[in-house]
């Protein structure tokens, strides 16, 4: 009877997991980068160079990946953006009072 703890393959003791595919990877760390504010909206246009990339030559998983992260990005532009003219709008708003 084999003993539950140990390991069937090399896969199931794998120390870095899955290979994903490249792009996929960088267009969903892209997605997490841009989430810092205002520095953010510098990674967005990778998420999109990416993404076709990844759209283009991916299987089905990770089409459907790249396709969130590239929604993603796109919500993630315009609060940049806002947080942006945010930034250009609050001093003159200062000094009008």
């Amino acid at each position: 009877m084999a003993d539950p703890r140990v390991a069937k393959s090399a896969k199931d003791t794998s120390l870095f997991g899955e290979k994903k595919p490249f792009a996929g990877s960088v267009v969903w760390a892209c997605a997490v980068y841009s989430l810092v504010p205002l520095v953010g909206v510098v990674f967005v246009p990778f998420i999109y160079l990416f993404g076709v990339v990844a759209v283009a030559k991916g299987d089905g998983r990770n089409r459907q990946s790249a396709l969130g992260a590239m929604a993603a990005g796109l919500l993630i532009l315009l609060v940049q953006l806002v947080l942006w003219w945010l930034l250009y709008a609050v001093p003159k708003w200062g000094v009008q009072v």
